[in-house]
């Protein structure tokens, strides 16, 4: 079943569809706020409990991306708030500043940089283990294509994997995400094992890589949903 994110407030309230549900996410943007956390539980833990600023800004649903693997510095990790389009995630931007200090957060966090990305596939907006290509494309319409493609391949073997690509927007020196999500290190590390050895998809894979121009950065990440509009 696809829903569109604004949609997604339904099924919060009604608990009839799994998470897994969560689709068609084109048709939405996120903002991210990547940090420095001093304390990434303690940090997590406050977001969880205070949900004024998801709030304020008109999330629909937010979360957290915990960096496990290929930190650029300790405590690296960021926060994210789906909305129903680019326009509500500019609006809700606007309503909340987190340069600005704020006593409870600063003992916290330092915040890096901001950024909005737009989802260019389809996906299902459902967080686990999940490993993250920071990439630089020539054609990012074709390499969305062909993720799409390689997602089919990977869940025809027998794989429970989600692949979304992100197009930033006002991201500074942001460049395409492309994130492969699994339930567990588990599941990522059979597929891992699975291209080494030769498995089929890997060719999708490999072929894709005449749209990318550079890889920036690989990082392996822990996602979480911490808040959903009531």
């Amino acid at each position: 079943m696809k829903i569109k994110i604004y949609n997604i407030v339904l099924f919060v309230l009604s608990f009839l569809i799994p998470l897994s549900a969560f689709s068609d996410i084109p048709n939405g943007a996120f903002n991210t706020v990547h940090v420095k956390a001093k304390n990434v539980d303690r940090y997590v833990d406050y977001l969880k409990n205070n949900r004024e600023v998801f709030e304020l800004v008109g999330a629909d649903i937010s979360g957290v991306c915990i960096t496990k693997s290929g930190h650029q510095y300790p405590g690296e990790l960021f926060v994210w708030n789906a909305f129903e389009s680019i326009e509500a995630a500019y609006v809700g931007a606007q309503k909340y500043d987190p340069t600005i200090p704020n006593n409870q957060f600063s003992k916290l966090r330092e915040v890096k940089y901001t950024a909005t990305f737009k989802p260019i596939k389809e996906f299902e907006l459902k967080p686990g283990h999940e490993r993250l290509w920071r990439m630089k494309l020539n054609d990012w319409r074709a390499f969305a294509d062909m993720m799409t493609e390689l997602e089919e391949a990977l869940r025809a073997e027998g794989h429970n994997v989600r692949i979304g690509v992100f197009y930033p927007l006002g991201g500074g020196t942001e460049v395409f995400h492309m994130r492969g999500i699994t339930d567990s290190a588990s599941e990522s590390g059979k597929i891992a094992d699975a291209y080494f050895a030769g498995a089929e998809f890997g060719k999708i894979w490999d072929a894709s890589m005449q749209y990318v121009d550079e890889i920036v950065s690989e990082t392996v990440e822990e996602c979480e949903i911490i808040f959903t509009k009531n």
